[in-house]
């Protein structure tokens, strides 16, 4: 198991020198960057943020996306990553008018078409469902999941925003309905979206959902940290505590 934090390129030496074993920066930032000589430095493992703002999969420049993402998943993939994060709300947003099941074939064949883009370079594509405040598309994990799979796409498991989407005694109870199948990728943070406590039951309930799945990949924190040195702390020892499989303990 591996433990990250999502962050922007400055935190990343403080994320280090705690002890995180990688950083998950965004793939935009990345593609936009005049010189990636900074970002070769970090251990990068994965990214999010695949796409920027002005990149629209609804509408009229739909098919925008084809210029932007193979160079994109390039230059990502000469740092060594070997996994993106397609969360992206706002460009996956569909306008009024499309329905739903409309809005979530569209976000899955993008997805499809991105991993044949990614192929080439030995890249994942794991997107992510995202909750209502953000998007309208892809936000149930479960549905999310099963439709990828189906086109032959991995899925990151982003606990936050299975939380927000469903009753919290409920996620716990039916966690297996929510992680359906060995996700590729891990977002951990809590409802309110800071590092979780230790104890928090849905966590516990997450990880073992985890751990019944067999998973041994990496888990990114990704949440809000107003004092940055001390949350970071919190959650790589909550991630260790919880997510350290071997030990018999959990």
């Amino acid at each position: 198991m591996k433990f990250g934090v999502c962050c922007g390129i400055d935190e990343a030496p403080l994320a280090l020198s705690l002890g995180y074993d990688y950083v998950e920066l965004g793939a935009s930032a990345i593609a936009a960057a005049e010189d990636l000589g900074p970002f070769q430095e970090l251990p990068i493992e994965a990214t999010n943020l695949f796409f920027p703002g002005s990149i629209q999969l609804f509408g009229p420049e739909e098919d925008a996306y084809r210029d932007y993402a193979p160079r994109a998943i390039e230059r990502v993939a000469s740092l060594g990553v070997t996994l993106m994060v397609v969360g992206s709300g706002n460009s996956r947003k569909a306008p009024e008018g499309v329905s739903q099941g409309v809005g979530e074939a569209r976000f899955v064949e993008v997805a499809a078409d991105l991993q044949q883009m990614a192929a080439r370079f030995g890249v994942t594509i794991a997107p992510e469902s995202l909750n209502r405040s953000e998007t309208n598309v892809g936000n149930d994990l479960g549905v999310l999941a099963h439709a990828l799979r189906a086109e032959g796409v991995a899925y990151t498991a982003d606990l936050y925003h299975i939380l927000y989407e469903a009753d919290a005694d409920g996620v716990v109870a039916n966690m297996a309905e929510q992680v359906p199948f060995l996700p590729a990728h891990i977002h951990l943070a809590d409802l309110p979206r800071f590092a979780p406590e230790v104890d928090d039951q849905s966590v516990i309930a997450f990880a073992h959902r985890l751990r019944d799945l067999g998973y041994s990949g990496r888990i990114s924190l990704e949440c809000q940290r107003p004092h940055p040195r001390e949350d970071l702390a919190k959650g790589l020892a909550t991630m260790k505590a919880l997510f350290s499989f071997d030990d018999a303990t959990h």
